[in-house]
């Protein structure tokens, strides 16, 4: 009866542990990154440790460099060169306070500011940058995050000054890591995406592994576990691509994490054995090895496959004892304990439970104590800089004087130096100002004596094209309500008109417009209207296709356009009437210039041939004649291309055939030279302060 008595009360104590256990059982685990021995962070921090960081890949951003390669490396640093003595003692220090930073946190503080001391004594940028990265990882591993990202900045301004792309990568990899440990997971992943993909233009394959990974455990922290696994897919294919190993096998167990946490307990299961088959080659991987057991004893757990999950669980047991894994440990004693339990082994469950408290606890007072050596530590590096700055300062006030009267001197001797330059400057500026004036003026006066002289040719050569257009009096006999709209673009025009009157009473009547305006339409002018004269007055041709056909072909000869040396395309759009001598019809052809008629309201629109006189060597071609019958009130339109192609308006666009034709259809019942007064004021206002594009002729006769 004693007996049973003392059974129930040990399991009701048993119990009653467990019960307080469970309540407080998270309070020492750690979150399950992969690390390595390259870079065991603080296991209270919560930076998860990336881990190809701990792949035993060289880091070659951290790695020390030796006495051969840093005499002869050369530094970029514009203020002052450290000795090859300097760098190897900074290197030195880091060296040693990296390895304890974990163990004697408060010895591996002094060393790294010695390191700071020195290389903050040697203004190299690139020296200081490395420091200052060491001491942000110091701070960073303490849980000190304001004080690490400073430290951080400050290296990435360094390195920016030397321009050292992989370590700048480096520094905004570490700021990544400072907002994770802050839970700011979006401004985590801008800087470690910057990080990437700086190493991805400086092609640093290893560091982009790094990255990817890094991203992974960023994902798996904030709970992005399908993004997580991505980054994961692309580390893996890079370690693969250059046979790493024991990165693979690392890679592989963060997969399984991201998958047990997207409860696929089957595809967590196939990587956790894939990892930890990889991992057991490696006996430096102790830790990931420790990882993989640990979950893949979580998977058998939730299958439900305790006797399975157990040798798991022990597994860990064995490799954190034997390795120094406090967290991991304790939550191996702690799952171990839960199966004894359910296999009804309470001594073993209750010995488990008390080395899970006893473990946990022993964590927890490490973390405190790291916690005072930290302080100890800050504090003595505190009063440390405040007496040196109090010898700085005493040393600073007694050069005071001195340098203010020496920079005074100095001051005095360089502004009159660069008065007396600013001086010369100025008279020797006049001098050459006053050679330049003259020169110009000499070149400015010829450029008036030689534009004027050009002025005056082109004005006579304007009275000579004058003289050769037909007067508009002679014209206005034939045709009372008759109007010629002529604004050449310069002073000479490419476009003319040309009237005759024949024996027989006929009228023909011509509009061209030549190719190019100024002096070159000019002399087209001259010669279309010389072909014309050729044409009607000396050969006496009354069809208006046979006198296109007649100065195409006499204008393609002059212009020598037929030889297959002939490399002039100059020519002319033309169109041209016959009208009856009672006015009763029209016989109209047209190069590329068709003829508008205007009866009762209505425009209808004859179409010339689609082949211009000259500029080609079609001297055969026959153009086609048109006979139109004419009423009394009819208007006839002539005109070129320059009045619808004209630029302006609000939007600057071209005026339009379809403006043009609204606008004759509105003012065709006015007498002549009221529609030409109006077709000059609507130009005018639909210009505005546009500059004339081309030469305009608009001929219109009512019958």
């Amino acid at each position: 009866m004693t007996e049973i008595i003392k059974t129930m009360i040990l399991r009701k104590g048993i119990l009653l542990v467990l019960t307080i256990l469970w309540v407080f059982q998270f309070s020492a685990l750690s979150y399950e990154i992969p690390k390595s021995n390259l870079d065991i962070r603080n296991n209270t921090a919560p930076r998860p440790n990336a881990v190809i960081e701990l792949f035993n890949i060289i880091d070659q951003t951290d790695k020390a460099e030796s006495p051969v390669e840093t005499s002869g490396k050369k530094i970029a640093n514009p203020e002052k060169k450290s000795s090859a003595s300097d760098s190897i003692a900074v290197l030195k220090l880091l060296n040693e306070a990296k390895p304890i930073a974990h163990s004697d946190y408060k010895k591996a503080f002094k060393l790294t500011t010695e390191a700071m001391q020195i290389a903050e004594a040697t203004k190299d940028k690139e020296l200081m940058g490395r420091v200052q990265n060491s001491m942000g990882n110091l701070y960073w591993f303490s849980g000190d995050y304001n004080h690490a990202s400073e430290y951080y900045i400050n290296a990435l301004k360094n390195f920016q000054k030397t321009k050292n792309q992989s370590q700048i990568a480096e520094c905004y990899r570490n700021i990544g890591w400072i907002y994770l440990g802050q839970k700011k997971y979006g401004l985590s992943e801008e800087y470690l995406l910057k990080s990437l993909n700086l190493n991805i233009k400086i092609d640093n394959k290893t560091r982009i592994i790094i990255n990817y990974d890094d991203l992974a455990n960023l994902y798996l922290t904030s709970e992005q576990y399908e993004k997580g696994l991505k980054s994961c897919e692309k580390s893996l294919e890079l370690a693969k691509e250059y046979k790493l190993s024991d990165a693979v096998g690392t890679i592989h167990i963060t997969i399984a994490q991201l998958n047990y946490k997207l409860n696929r307990l089957s595809e967590a299961e196939k990587d956790y054995n894939t990892g930890i088959g990889i991992l057991s080659r490696f006996p430096n991987e102790s830790y990931n090895l420790c990882l993989g057991y640990l979950g893949l004893g979580k998977v058998k757990d939730k299958q439900g496959k305790l006797t399975a999950a157990l040798p798991l669980y022990e597994k860990v047991i064995y490799l954190a004892r034997e390795h120094n894994f406090p967290p991991e440990l304790a939550e191996g004693y702690y799952l171990a304990s839960k199966i004894y339990k359910t296999q009804n082994q309470l001594g073993k469950a209750y010995e488990y439970m008390e080395l899970y408290a006893e473990t946990n606890d022993s964590l927890n007072a490490r973390n405190n104590r790291n916690y005072i050596q930290e302080m100890g530590a800050k504090l003595e590096y505190e009063q440390n800089k405040l007496q040196i700055k109090s010898l700085e300062q005493e040393q600073k006030l007694s050069d005071v004087k001195l340098d203010r009267e020496r920079n005074f001197k100095i001051f005095l001797i360089v502004v009159i130096f660069f008065l007396f330059l600013l001086g010369f400057y100025i008279y020797r500026s006049f001098l050459r100002k006053k050679k330049d004036n003259e020169i110009i003026a000499k070149a400015y006066l010829e450029i008036e004596i030689k534009n004027k002289d050009i002025s005056d040719s082109i004005e006579y050569a304007l009275q000579i094209q004058q003289a050769r257009l037909p007067h508009v009096e002679s014209i206005q006999k034939c045709f009372p309500e008759f109007f010629v709209m002529y604004l050449p673009r310069d002073i000479v025009s490419g476009d003319f008109y040309w009237f005759t009157e024949t024996e027989n009473g006929k009228k023909i009547f011509a509009v061209a417009d030549c190719t190019g305006h100024g002096i070159p339409g000019a002399f087209m002018s001259m010669m279309g209207i010389d072909g014309l004269n050729y044409a009607i007055l000396e050969k006496r041709i009354e069809s208006s296709s046979q006198i296109l056909n007649h100065v195409n072909k006499f204008i393609i000869e002059s212009l020598k356009q037929d030889l297959a040396t002939g490399k002039n395309q100059d020519g002319m759009d033309t169109a041209i009437c016959i009208f009856e001598k009672d006015l009763s019809s029209v016989r109209y052809a047209g190069a590329n210039r068709p003829l508008w008629l205007i009866r009762d309201k209505e425009l209808i629109q004859y179409s010339p041939d689609k082949m211009s006189i000259g500029g080609n060597n079609y001297s055969d071609y026959e153009f086609t004649e048109i006979t139109i019958p004419l009423q009394k009130g009819d208007s006839i339109y002539l005109f070129s291309d320059g009045y619808p192609d004209q630029f302006g308006g609000e939007r600057n666009k071209k005026f339009m055939t379809k403006n043009l034709k609204q606008l004759l259809l509105q003012i065709t019942h006015l007498p002549a030279l009221e529609q030409e007064a109006i077709l000059q004021s609507n130009l005018q206002t639909w210009k505005g302060s546009f500059p004339q594009i081309d030469d305009i002729i608009l001929v219109g006769i009512k019958l």
